[in-house]
Formats: C-alpha cells, structure tokens, sequence
C-alpha cells in the first residue's frame, strides 16, 4: 500500500504561497518605505578656531556618503559652529530603523580623505581645541560597518556666526536607489548668511544662497581694508577675491539662486547651464543676471547676451588698477536643464504622480532670497 503524506492546510497553503511569490490573504508583511530619524545636534565648536568647514561627502571606501540636504545658517548671538544631524534609512518598522540609525553616526575630523575612527586619528578630531593642531573640520556621515546601504544617509543643518569668512565646502548627491520611481529623493542645499568662500558641489538638487551683505572682497586676507583702499591694485597683500562656486554633476539638473546681497560691491559673474535643451526653442533653462538690481554699472558680455542659458557680467568695475575679472567671483553652473521628479519626504513615498519640476534655472540677484 502506498503511504500518503497528510499535509496541514496552513503548510499548504505557505508551500504554494512559497513557490509563487504571493502571500495569503491573511497575512500582511511590511513594506520597506522611507523613515527620518529625529534631529540630534553632534558638536559644538568654536567657530574662531577654524578656517575650513566642509560638510557632506560622496561615497568614499563604500562609506561616508551624506545623501540628503544640507543647510547653513550664518546666525548672530553666538560663536560656536554648531551641526545636527538627521538620519534616514529605507526599513520594514520603526525597529529595523533604529538598528540602521545606530549605525549611521557623526564624523568629525581635519582629515581631507575620511577613515574609520580610531585611538591614531583622535588628535585630528574636530574637538581637540588646538589650533595649531586642528585648524579645519571635515564632517561626514560614518556608517559603522563594512558597507553603507544605498539608502540609509543623513540630513545636515549647520549654524553659524554671522561674519565668519572661513572657507565653506559642501557636497551632496541625490539618494536614488531602491525604488527610484516611487522616491527620487534629491540633495537640496541652502545657505543663508555667507561671508566667506563657499564651494557647492551637488547631483540634482536645488541650491539657494544668500550672501552676507558684509562679505569683504578678499574673505580671510588680512589686509583685505588696506586693498580697497588701494583700489584693489596687485601686490596689495590680498590675491584671491572671494569665490560663490557652484556646480553639478556630468548630466545633472539643479536650479541656483544666488542673492548677493550688496549691490554696490565689485562682482565677476558666470552663469552656464550645459544642457543640450537649454537654449532650445521648445524647452528653455534661463541663466538671468538682474543687471537692474545693481543699477547703471551691471555690463552684460554681449558675447552671452543673445544666449538665453549663458550669461557673464562684470558688476560694479572700479577701473584701473583694479584687473577686469578680479571681482568677487560669482560662478553658477547646471550641467543639464531637464524635468526632474523629486519627493519633500517619507511622507511622499509612492505618490502617484510625483511631483516634477524644470531644473537648471540659474539666477543672481539682490534681494531676492
């Protein structure tokens, strides 16, 4: 006689379920979505004490990858540079969340090319209040383990005292693995207050910057008053007018808007978006200098005046001594113009449509921000 093996319904009903890739109705398994973590502030550094600050990175060693927005605020009331960190992963619950954000921890050191913490690079440390010894920080996000997941990242929000003129680094990419038609989430970087250097470099996200009105000529020269009133003539003490550079990646699309501020100091400006749309006649991405923000001294280059995605200006020339194209240096630059899809937040996750937006408008303006 030929034995029958009896199986119980629900082992069934699970085999098939197994070979099919289908669940019983039953059951209800979560799905991976989208969680933030809360904001936490990581450090709190005397702002005197440094003269770089860069915040964000790419990935690096299959780690160290920010991902998200970062925003800096130039504040007064304070000297220290404080930073918060937000953390985000991409997790069945609120439990696999935690278990990711543990991971994803503050990186604080004078160390260009990051590496993993240890007892050796401890006098690097952002914190160490020497500074003949640490005179520039490098924040990044560390994931504690030997690869960052393609989504887990984290927000930066950085406050600073107003007037600092140290040098400014940015850097982010767009967070757009996993599940990129349902959460292209994109690296926005805003920066209200600036005064020194800044250098952006970002995917396609949006930047905004206003400038401190205040920003002397020559950010961190010492002898930057002496150089004006020199009429900024070579060999004054100051080389290098302060620089607004921005730019994205090889076939990337961002909007910049960039409020200088002061309309009556000395700029050089270059605004280029690359795209091979950029200037056509069906789909257009604007490079617009508000000459009439500046008065009667804002020259267009007559070369770029015609070319609606290309646009220079020098602002305010004081004449001779002064070198043409010595003025505070204002460089914008979107390496596509396009229709980008992009989310706010979790709370976007799988909206049906996702909201679009043409990218690569570039701008400079006074007051306007």
């Amino acid at each position: 006689m030929t034995k029958r093996l009896l199986f119980p319904a629900f082992l069934a009903v699970a085999a098939i379920a197994s070979l099919t890739g289908c669940q019983p109705d039953n059951e209800d398994p979560e799905i991976r979505k989208p969680i933030n973590d809360e904001w936490e502030e990581v450090a709190s550094l005397p702002a005197a004490q440094f003269q770089l600050l860069s915040v964000g990175d790419r990935i690096a060693s299959d780690n160290f990858a920010n991902r998200g927005n970062i925003e800096v605020l130039y504040k007064d009331g304070t000297d220290k540079i404080t930073v918060e960190m937000q953390r985000f992963t991409v997790a069945e619950n609120q439990a696999a969340a935690d278990l990711a954000f543990e991971k994803m921890q503050y990186w604080g050191y004078a160390i260009s090319t990051p590496e993993p913490p240890s007892d050796d690079n401890m006098v690097d440390s952002c914190a160490n209040p020497d500074p003949d010894v640490v005179d520039r920080c490098y924040i990044r996000a560390y994931y504690d383990g030997q690869f960052q997941p393609v989504r887990d990242g984290a927000n930066f929000r950085v406050t600073i005292p107003t007037g600092w003129d140290g040098d400014l680094l940015l850097v982010t990419s767009d967070n757009l693995e996993e599940g990129i038609d349902s959460y292209p989430d994109r690296g926005n970087i805003t920066v209200d207050g600036v005064a020194g250097n800044l250098d952006i470099d970002l995917d396609s996200g949006n930047v905004q910057v206003r400038m401190d009105p205040n920003t002397k000529h020559y950010a961190g020269c010492a002898n930057n008053d002496t150089c004006v009133e020199m009429d900024y003539a070579m060999g004054c003490g100051c080389s290098e007018p302060t620089n607004i550079n921005i730019a994205n990646k090889k076939g990337q699309s961002s909007n910049i808007t960039v409020d200088v501020g002061n309309p009556d100091a000395w700029y050089t400006m270059i605004l280029e978006n690359r795209g091979i749309f950029s200037s056509s006649d069906e789909f257009v991405c604007n490079a617009t200098i508000e000459c009439g923000d500046f008065g009667n001294n804002c020259i267009i280059d007559p070369a770029y005046a015609d070319l609606p995605n290309q646009e220079r200006a020098d602002v305010n020339y004081p004449g001779v001594p002064a070198i043409e194209g010595a003025g505070m240096r204002i460089a914008l630059v979107s390496e596509s113009c396009a229709n980008i899809r992009y989310v706010n937040g979790p709370e976007d996750f799988e909206t049906d449509p996702l909201p679009e937006q043409k990218q690569g408008e570039l701008l400079v303006c006074v007051g306007c921000l």
